[in-house]
């Protein structure tokens, strides 16, 4: 008899018990049914765009209203071809995410006699769990970030983004606002400082990760001087989303 490498249990000489094992199968079949769901909340489009310079060409392009979900999305689709490799899989580049993680979990006993089955184990649980929470989340909580130690999504109440510091469950201690400047980093400002939009837009799009900026308060900030607008669509000026964000941090 051997132990499970995942929950300790006495096994027939075999890496991970059936519990085990059959969770792994169950969440890798979640991923593959709820990801559908999560493409279809990763494609609203807030309207705040990004201006994108290369080769002498200049695009634009909406940033997603849900920043969390669409790189979540992302992630689950690179890990899904990460998966069709690993188990040689007959796939084109064509071949949809969801098609794979299906096949995968129909050889979850192959998958766990990986030498990295643990990493692939803890990813697919991950996120699975944040692909839950997307797909029905808190109604009191919004998820500002992630915690930099742990990769744990920070799903925080509104007393608790006022309270300016929080405590992730793995035990770190962090500051609110440096959690929310980082995801604003890397998912919406990934291009540089070239996201942009209204007052409206960028206020729609600041409030999904708990920043309260309102359309008055951008407009009143033009009026004193404090924001700047690049430049007019029509009758509305239109901003950088950083230049906000650093204006609501100005006196943190």
């Amino acid at each position: 008899m051997t132990q499970c490498k995942q929950c300790g249990a006495q096994t027939p000489g075999i890496d991970y018990c059936h519990n085990c094992t059959t969770a792994f199968t169950n969440n890798l079949r979640s991923l593959a049914t709820g990801l559908p769901e999560l493409r279809l909340i990763a494609a609203r489009k807030a309207s705040v765009t990004a201006r994108q310079h290369g080769g002498g060409n200049r695009s634009v392009a909406p940033i997603p209203l849900n920043m969390s979900a669409y790189q979540l999305q992302t992630d689950i689709i690179r890990f899904a071809g990460m998966l069709g490799k690993a188990l040689t899989l007959r796939y084109n580049r064509h071949m949809p995410a969801e098609s794979i993680l299906t096949a995968a979990s129909r050889r979850a006993p192959a998958l766990l006699q990986r030498r990295d089955a643990a990493s692939i184990t803890s990813i697919t649980r991950r996120y699975e769990h944040k692909l839950a929470m997307q797909l029905t989340p808190p109604e009191d909580k919004r998820l500002i970030g992630t915690c930099p130690s742990c990769e744990r999504d920070l799903w925080c109440t509104d007393t608790e983004i006022a309270g300016q510091w929080i405590v992730c469950k793995c035990g770190q201690t962090l500051k609110v606002r440096d959690v929310q400047e980082q995801h604003l980093l890397t998912c919406a400002l990934a291009s540089g400082d070239h996201a942009q939009g209204t007052a409206a837009a960028i206020s729609k799009l600041l409030k999904t990760t708990g920043i309260d900026v309102k359309r008055k308060t951008i407009n009143e900030w033009r009026r004193r001087g404090i924001v700047t607008p690049i430049s007019m669509d029509r009758k509305s000026p239109i901003y950088r989303v950083w230049d906000i964000w650093k204006a609501s941090t100005r006196n943190v």
